[in-house]
């Protein structure tokens, strides 16, 4: 072996893997110190790659789950509001209820019911127009569905949930497209001149009233009927004039549901002698959406698919005409959560929440119903919207306590049906998404974790190995240093 001076072969040899020794050291120092495994690219490029994909996924399924609770507290907020509409709905029930025993309640007591009518009737529009989350008015409308009805014979049409494309303006529309494949019928008897004297017996989905005709005029019958339709469910309307050879239509509801029939007792009716009766029932209305067949109850139909969920009313005057091509649009409006970490249309939720005003819950008049058919000339009162019940209205404690009752069990079958639909949405949409999300972020973390973060245990272990190297090196360079030294003994 040759001894030179020049270069120190061995000193080179020992500095260089005492670089490598301290580059090691200062990189598990920094593991250590961060806790993490990969600080920069040349870590672990493929796994940097890896874990920056989970660490952006997490970051959204936070973010969504964040917007899925706020959008559960703000379907809690309506629900909660709902539920005071509710009661006091059961408390102006009360009061009609009180009003019809008019056996023992005196005109004081029924004055002072109304004036308890008034104002929950005043607290219903002010929990409408007030109730809030954020700066979002919930129960006055205005987070409703923009609805275009392009045809009118879609009444009372109500839209629920839509799902609009992501990539959709703002002011965007979709136009829906209902076919009529059956037509609602009422159950119905047309009956010609009655007998002054003639006894009959009307049977109705209601219940069952004889009557004793003391005229034989169509528009007295038809009062006389109608004295008793709140017990019966049977309504008529005079045809014509009101001599006695008028028609005289006896009318109710629509659908299978509603059976009606007219027994004569005693005397003559339209030709019918006594024991003979004429029946008849109705037709439920059947519609096609998006290829599947729906059936009614009556005229009034619910539509749920993936993707919208609305209910309407047929017009009556689809009554004994199919229709197809009845079409609506509705504008990108309502209330829209994005629910999940994607821009996919499945990933937002779009709902809408009618306004419970008293002037919008309710149903419209049979008055209103029938004066639109030509030749009919309606003697009743049924139905109307729960503003009718003030002090004043046709459907006030004084005026027509009955139809108020008809009145509010609609309103309140309404509000409670948003309140199902709004529980649903928050159990089985938001509940249920949050639920997932909190698995999918717990799985995607613990990958990123094994990826990125760092096994203190195992790293320990390689810091006191450098630490080891790093010493060794550094002997064993300061003894390379030291071989030069021996030449000057040859020059002794």
């Amino acid at each position: 072996m040759g001894l030179r001076i020049n270069n120190n072969i061995s000193a080179v040899r020992a500095l260089r893997n005492l670089k490598i020794n301290d580059r090691n050291q200062s990189k598990s120092l920094e593991r250590l110190s961060t806790g993490l495994q990969i600080n920069r690219a040349s870590d672990d490029p493929a796994g940097l790659v890896i874990s920056e994909q989970l660490r952006a996924q997490i970051i959204s399924m936070k973010q969504a789950a964040e917007n899925t609770q706020n959008a559960s507290n703000l379907i809690g907020t309506a629900d909660a509001a709902l539920q005071q509409v509710s009661d006091l709905l059961n408390d102006v029930r009360d009061s009609v209820l009180f009003a019809l025993n008019e056996g023992v309640s005196s005109p004081e007591q029924v004055g002072a019911e109304q004036a308890s009518v008034d104002q929950a009737l005043q607290a219903i529009d002010r929990i409408s127009s007030t109730t809030r989350y954020s700066d979002s008015e919930l129960l006055n409308g205005t987070k409703g569905f923009t609805v275009t009805t392009q045809s009118d014979e879609l009444n009372d049409l109500n839209v629920r949930r839509a799902t609009f494309a992501p990539t959709m303006s703002a002011q965007g529309t979709v136009t829906y497209t209902v076919d009529i494949t059956q037509s609602a019928v009422r159950g119905f008897v047309d009956i010609g001149s009655t007998a002054t004297g003639t006894i009959i017996r009307v049977t109705g989905p209601l219940g069952t009233q004889e009557i004793s005709v003391s005229s034989n005029t169509a528009a007295q019958l038809a009062t006389a009927i109608n004295q008793y339709a709140p017990f019966t469910g049977v309504w008529a309307s005079a045809k014509g004039g009101a001599g006695a050879a008028s028609q005289l239509a006896y009318t109710e509801e629509w659908g299978s549901a509603q059976s009606i029939r007219i027994d004569v007792l005693s005397g003559t009716m339209d030709g019918l002698a006594s024991g003979n009766a004429r029946t008849d029932i109705g037709q439920d209305a059947k519609a096609s959406f998006n290829g599947v067949t729906y059936t009614g109850e009556g005229r009034y139909f619910h539509i749920v698919n993936n993707s919208i969920d609305f209910e309407y009313t047929l017009d009556d005057s689809v009554d004994m005409v199919k229709q197809a091509g009845l079409k609506f649009t509705v504008q990108k409006s309502g209330l829209s959560f994005q629910t999940n970490e994607r821009a996919l249309q499945s990933d937002r939720m779009t709902i809408g929440i009618m306004n419970v005003a008293t002037s919008t819950l309710g149903y419209e008049s049979i008055n209103d119903q029938l004066t639109r058919k030509a030749g009919l000339d309606a003697t009743a009162t049924k139905g109307g919207y729960l503003s009718s019940l003030k002090t004043g209205g046709t459907s006030d404690l004084n005026t027509n306590a009955q139809n108020a009752l008809n009145i509010l069990d609609y309103a309140l079958n309404q509000v409670n049906g948003l309140r199902g639909f709004l529980g649903a949405i928050q159990t089985n949409n938001l509940e249920s998404n949050m639920d997932t999300l909190a698995v999918s972020i717990e799985n995607i973390t613990s990958s990123e974790s094994e990826i990125r973060d760092l096994d203190f245990a195992a790293e320990t272990a390689e810091f006191t190995r450098t630490q080891i190297m790093f010493q060794a090196g550094t002997a064993v360079l300061a003894s390379a240093n030291l071989i030069p030294q021996t030449v000057l003994t040859l020059l002794q």
